[in-house]
């Protein structure tokens, strides 16, 4: 079997891994809906960095991330997997999830710039999580913002932890620390704002994207 194909195998099944484990949480553990969605968000994240290592071409990515599209768009028309689908809000953060994927992927491919991939979805993967988890968690004793969709509380542990993990991957990119201060600064604010006015599950596709196209001109310039 060829090598790629055997890697596209795995990455798919391990998704429908963690979909299954979500659905388990949910529906045999007793784990709400909002920490089971959270599972697979931060886990199929975590996934998702691991595609530069292994696949050769941005052909797999869009093979991968085009079925897991398709997967949650039916599910989610069919309200089925409410692990993954079932919000208090109106949310479509879970269909959309990979689209920022594979164009992420798509850009950092071209130009041979892998931190054009890494840093957009780590923002994706761990800051939106971490927003989620604060706002939830410290929900009635924080700011409500945008209509209560977002909380001040949230968003601060979105630009904390953008702003630190923005430094790390400028710095294992051999980026030089006036640099580095300025890559850092610059992505996790735009990033944090733009998390703090994109609601219904937008930010999964914003948040990424503005960072990229922030990574794009600091790149360039």
């Amino acid at each position: 079997m060829n090598q790629q194909i055997m890697y596209a195998l795995i990455f798919l099944s391990i998704f429908l891994l963690l979909v299954v484990t979500s659905h388990v949480l949910y529906k045999f553990l007793h784990v709400s809906s909002e920490n089971s969605r959270k599972f697979l968000h931060v886990s199929g994240g975590i996934l998702a960095l691991f595609a530069p290592v292994f696949s050769t071409s941005h052909w797999w990515v869009l093979g991968l991330c085009s079925l897991a599209f398709l997967f949650l768009l039916f599910t989610y028309i069919k309200q089925w997997l409410p692990a993954v689908h079932q919000t208090e809000r109106t949310s479509i953060g879970s269909v959309i999830f990979p689209i920022p994927l594979y164009i992420c992927f798509l850009i950092a491919e071209n130009r041979n710039d892998y931190l054009l991939f890494y840093l957009p979805i780590s923002f994706l993967t761990i800051s939106d999580a971490l927003a989620q988890w604060a706002g939830k968690k410290w929900e009635q004793h924080s700011i409500q913002l945008m209509n209560k969709q977002k909380t001040l509380i949230g968003s601060t542990f979105f630009a904390i932890s953008a702003l630190i993990i923005s430094s790390v991957w400028a710095i294992v990119f051999g980026l030089e620390m006036d640099q580095v201060i300025v890559l850092a600064f610059t992505t996790s604010i735009l990033a944090t704002v733009t998390e703090l006015i994109s609601t219904k599950g937008w930010d999964n596709l914003t948040v990424p994207l503005i960072t990229l196209a922030c990574l794009l001109f600091l790149r360039t310039t």
